[in-house]
């Protein structure tokens, strides 16, 4: 990971490069350390600032995107938000959004995680980052499936799909399901890179 000098800004909002928004207590002064595909640095911002800052960027506030998420999966416990989906930015905290020590991370940049030592999680990045977060794997996993359980609501409100669709696609067997997934995550990864 390149440390770019250990750069520190004033202000942040969150983009397609930004995997985790984490805390730090720098002093006296709260702080974040941002974790992006390719430089680290310090914002002189707790985390849920910059979350929130970051969704009035993109046109709503933190707590227009966690009643989104309530509209859309019921969740309001730790929800998952998207921030922008034409971005493919939806985050997930670590723990509850008025804890001091919550982090956020990118769904998107997450390769895969392991429990850790400790009762914490060990999680690599797609860049090949990793970093280990006092989260229990149990709980750290939970918020991964909630976050690809709301994404996958979103694009299925943003494109459209049919109901009729899907359950189509569940008459088919389960090999032939497993085969338009991966086919699809194929096109979806195409997309975007």
């Amino acid at each position: 990971m390149n440390h770019a000098g250990d750069m520190e800004k004033d202000t942040y909002e969150v983009n397609s490069s930004t995997m985790a928004v984490l805390p730090l207590n720098e002093g006296e002064k709260p702080a974040s350390k941002v974790l992006e595909t390719d430089r680290t640095f310090l914002v002189k911002m707790r985390p849920f600032q910059i979350i929130d800052r970051s969704c009035r960027y993109f046109g709503s506030s933190y707590a227009g995107r966690k009643a989104g998420t309530y509209e859309v999966i019921k969740i309001s416990h730790k929800p998952p938000i998207m921030v922008d989906h034409s971005n493919n930015i939806f985050l997930f905290p670590t723990f509850s959004s008025t804890r001091p020590q919550c982090g956020w991370l990118s769904h998107a940049h997450i390769h895969e995680f392991r429990a850790a030592k400790f009762d914490n999680t060990f999680v690599t990045f797609v860049n090949g980052d990793s970093l280990e977060l006092p989260v229990s794997i149990t709980s750290f996993e939970n918020q991964v499936y909630r976050t690809a359980w709301l994404r996958t609501k979103f694009l299925d409100r943003i494109e459209g799909r049919s109901i009729q669709q899907k359950q189509e696609f569940m008459l088919y067997p389960k090999e032939d399901r497993n085969q338009l997934i991966y086919e699809f995550i194929l096109r979806e990864l195409k997309k975007r890179y």
